[in-house]
């Protein structure tokens, strides 16, 4: 589905971007943030590459101390004048085309206790050509929840691009093919998951194999796709992934014929009710699609992504004609749209501790401002902005008594075969 967004000018100055980045990271410390000892995400960038390529991996912007001062250093420098001195170690979490980082959140405790239950990652080139060769590129995030939803997304994020790589290997490229390897690949990792005895996790991905871009998605994280004309400096969003909640009609008739009970509550998000095997108690699933879960499971709750595919060459065409969508579906001709080839594309995956509190059109007009801005900070700088934006939701909403764990990863999908002057 594609869906007509919100046109953003962006700011040139710079400073603005920058400005808020060193106050939101005051404003979480000083409620509840210690440079203490944490258990932090094990997502680290592997010695040898996998055979389907070389991911780049999150870090947390605050724990590390290292990581911490590379990125305040960051800040104070354009997008153009960062040389890879400048990212001292940040290399693992990628560059200025790709970039993903990711905050552990605080769940009540000692804060020597935090467990960073979120994934992501991407791969480019990711190979899944008979003969190793270059196909395209991958990315996601898996959100893990549950006792032990750290070790489920940790499988998830280490296994997913391996098994589906071996599956693209064998197939010819045909969309309903390529398909069919994203939706079995979300149930065989699901079979497989160490999710025994309480564990899940989203996982949201998004894989360019060829000419085309599929969206597969399962559970409540977000990924979506944006579009950037240089000329005018604007971009839209064309595409956002479903959040699997349990009250949504088919999913709500699912649960139900599967045995299941779905609460909808008056505010607040709905749920699957099911019996936690490790503690006894109800407990209450946020989701109605998701990896793991397997009590959940038995009522309904699938690993079964739902899969969009978006052709680039047709989404070029149709920006260059200059055609939209307005909201109730119906196709114009913008009359100011310039019709030259200056089409950007990129896309984005977050979990909900991100999203809960960002729209996918704030997310794109600041990492757009990175990419493309002609005093643009760097991607990383961007992406670091965008934590501590929705940390500070979290932090007026819950007072520093809960904050969701927050990841996302950006990357470049298209740059005009010339590219224009901005």
């Amino acid at each position: 589905m594609l869906r007509k967004a919100v046109m953003n000018h962006y700011p040139s100055a710079r400073s603005q971007f920058c400005r808020k980045v060193p106050a939101l990271a005051f404003a979480i410390s000083a409620a509840y943030i210690r440079p203490v000892s944490t258990t932090v995400m094990e997502a680290k960038k592997p010695k040898a590459c996998p055979s389907y390529g070389c991911p780049i991996l999150p870090q947390d912007v605050y724990y590390d101390e290292s990581i911490k001062d590379t990125l305040t250093d960051l800040r104070e420098k354009k997008r153009d004048d960062v040389s890879a001195e400048d990212l001292k170690g940040l290399e693992s979490s990628g560059g200025k085309d790709m970039a993903t980082l990711t905050l552990i959140g605080y769940k009540g405790g000692p804060l020597e206790t935090q467990i960073n239950q979120d994934r992501s990652f991407c791969v480019s080139p990711y190979k899944t050509g008979a003969k190793g060769n270059a196909e395209g590129k991958i990315l996601g995030v898996f959100d893990g929840h549950a006792s032990l939803g750290e070790k489920v997304s940790q499988y998830t994020v280490t296994e997913l691009p391996k098994l589906l790589a071996s599956k693209l290997k064998k197939i010819d490229g045909e969309e309903d093919q390529v398909k069919t390897a994203l939706i079995e690949t979300f149930v065989e990792i699901d079979k497989t998951a160490p999710a025994e005895i309480s564990g899940g996790c989203t996982a949201s991905v998004i894989l360019q194999h060829g000419q085309k871009l599929y969206f597969a998605n399962a559970g409540d994280s977000t990924s979506f796709l944006v579009v950037y004309r240089a000329q005018s400096k604007q971009a839209e969003v064309v595409y956002v992934t479903r959040e699997d909640k349990p009250s949504l009609p088919d999913e709500k008739a699912r649960v139900e014929k599967m045995g299941g009970e779905v609460y909808i509550p008056a505010r607040g998000t709905s749920r699957v009710l099911y019996t936690d095997p490790e503690t006894g108690l109800q407990s209450g699933l946020a989701m109605s699609r998701s990896i793991g879960d397997w009590e959940a499971g038995k009522l309904g709750v699938i690993p079964d992504p739902l899969v969009d595919v978006i052709d680039i060459p047709s989404l070029v065409e149709g920006q260059m004609s200059c055609q939209q969508i307005e909201g109730d579906g119906e196709m114009f001709v913008d009359i100011d749209c310039d019709a030259k080839d200056d089409v950007y594309v990129f896309a984005v995956s977050a979990t909900d501790g991100m999203m809960d509190f960002a729209t996918p059109e704030i997310v794109a007009q600041t990492v757009a401002v990175s990419l493309y801005g002609e005093e643009g900070p760097h991607l990383l700088t961007a992406l670091e902005q965008l934590i501590f934006m929705s940390a500070q939701g979290w932090q007026q909403s819950k007072g520093g008594r809960y904050r969701d764990d927050i990841a996302i990863v950006v990357s470049q999908i298209r740059i005009p075969p010339t590219p224009p002057k901005q």
